[in-house]
């Protein structure tokens, strides 16, 4: 799945199965129960696959200098979650430097206790995001993420778009998300089958 669809993870409501492990700034062991929270739904959803390997978003030009990779966003890297981690500490306080925009820029968020991350399992059954809200933090995982119809519709709209003034690259949005249209896309047979037998 693309990473521009799957970061709208986060867009997604409570009845695509969407389930939150939020804690609140002012609790004492904020990264602690945030760490807790988040490794509980990734292994409850099925995010490892063997090794405890999984897709992270990571910023394309800072780890690919090929020049195909110089519009994009973020681009998927598999990575091994260790026996020592510290997703929501000191995994968010890597700093990569500084952006265009004058501010310090963070592997995994805004620093430590501040997530913004996009997590895929390598089979793609599971969309796993870490966000910072107004009064918190929270990890979410949307299970099933190619049936939920918020990412459905980017799709659909990144396929179909040809400029859009949002992404860095519609040309590259709009290839990925019909290749991956293209391979995800039920067969006739199989649409049948799902809607079941026809009335007589």
């Amino acid at each position: 799945m693309p990473v521009f669809a799957a970061v709208h993870a986060v867009s997604c409501g409570p009845e695509t199965g969407r389930r939150d492990a939020y804690v609140e700034y002012d609790d004492p062991n904020l990264i602690e129960r945030a760490n807790r929270g988040w490794y509980e739904l990734a292994t409850s959803f099925g995010l490892f696959a063997a090794d405890r390997e999984f897709l992270l978003a990571l910023p394309a030009h800072r780890y690919n200098a090929q020049a195909a990779y110089r519009h994009r966003r973020h681009v998927w890297r598999r990575v091994r979650l260790l026996d020592k981690w510290d997703v929501m500490g000191a995994a968010c306080s890597i700093r990569l430097g500084t952006s265009a925009y004058g501010y310090a820029e963070h592997l995994l968020g805004g620093g430590p206790g501040r997530p913004e991350f996009v997590m895929l399992s390598l089979d793609n059954t599971l969309a796993m995001s870490g966000t910072t809200w107004q009064a918190g933090i929270s990890s979410l995982a949307v299970p099933n993420p190619a049936r939920a119809q918020v990412i459905r519709r980017m799709l659909d709209y990144a396929a179909n778009a040809e400029e859009d003034g949002f992404t860095v690259d519609p040309r590259a949005d709009r290839a990925e998300a019909l290749a991956w249209l293209r391979h995800n896309e039920p067969t006739a047979a199989t649409r049948d089958r799902q809607a079941g037998p026809v009335p007589y």
